[in-house]
């Protein structure tokens, strides 16, 4: 019988000591840095007793007024909307075997860690898909991203009066293209250590640092608009504790039930049953709190 889905002798292989392993560890599968744990507004549904919760935002604010004295002050509406956001499971599940755990040794115990980590970064995609329906796009589609395109956008958002810290999340189409455009704009020496340094700083995802008062990031987790275009964008957060999500942003994420590893043994398969998930929820909190940024993929 050939050997069943999961994380087994066969699925693993390299990590068996058929010879004698030259590592102490398994490399970690090919994903993105996530980004939602510094970006997205974490929301505590655990207590909720509903799979929707609601996201409230005050509406524009009514025009005050300037009265004489003793003139009597008008009564006007304060009003709020809300955003849902709907709770799902997203899982993985595999067979840690016996033989698999014996075998590889001490490097079973990156198992759970490993399938942990995919769920992470699916919640990191989910949660960067969220600017392909933004209601404010800045639509570039066939065009590579240039500086004075991203300013146009910056100045979009800006009109937003979307508040908090400004940040960018690009693709590496989008920060390549615009890193090309610094280099070769005219001038370009003038704002390379303000330009370059950033968008040249040799990381592959992540913080990238600040430049004209935005602080950039990327990631190969951000969406496809379509075949030929990404969208990345703007987004503004307000910082929570140190070492904590934003205590604002224009994206959110709500947690019915954080990520957890449960495993049932299976005798008949010599193995544990693994299930690695996490209840979640994605929602923009706020449309003014972020604007979609669309350009070409392609150099």
């Amino acid at each position: 019988m050939a050997a069943q889905a999961g994380i087994n002798s066969t699925t693993a292989n390299d990590a068996i000591n058929a010879t004698q392993i030259g590592v102490p560890f398994i490399i970690e599968g090919p994903r993105a840095t996530p980004l939602y744990e510094s970006l997205a507004m974490i929301l505590d549904f655990k207590n909720l007793g509903s799979n929707v919760g609601t996201i409230p935002s005050w509406d524009a604010a009514p025009a005050t007024e300037e009265t004489a004295e003793s003139d009597e002050v008008v009564l006007v509406n304060y009003t709020t909307s809300g955003k849902s956001i709907t709770g799902v499971w997203v899982s993985t599940r595999a067979m840690i075997t016996d033989q698999f755990v014996q075998d590889s040794g001490a490097l079973s115990s990156g198992s759970v860690d490993e399938m942990a980590a995919n769920v992470r970064n699916t919640i990191d995609v989910e949660a960067l898909e969220l600017f392909k329906t933004a209601s404010n796009i800045t639509d570039n589609s066939n065009v590579n991203m240039t500086i004075a395109l991203w300013a146009a956008g910056l100045a979009l958002y800006k009109a937003q009066k979307p508040g908090g810290i400004a940040c960018f999340i690009g693709s590496p189409a989008q920060l390549r293209d615009i890193n090309n455009d610094l280099a070769n704009t005219a001038g370009g020496q003038q704002v390379a250590t303000a330009g370059l340094a950033i968008f040249t700083s040799g990381m592959t995802d992540g913080y990238l640092g600040p430049y004209r008062g935005v602080q950039i990031f990327e990631s190969s987790n951000v969406a496809a608009a379509d075949g030929s275009n990404d969208v990345g964008g703007f987004l503004s957060i307000v910082a929570g504790a140190p070492g904590s999500a934003p205590s604002r942003s224009g994206l959110a994420i709500g947690m019915w039930r954080p990520m957890e590893a449960e495993g049932v043994r299976v005798p008949s398969r010599h193995g544990l049953d693994t299930t690695v998930g996490a209840r979640v929820g994605f929602a923009r909190a706020n449309e003014r709190m972020l604007r979609g940024m669309i350009s070409k993929r392609a150099a």
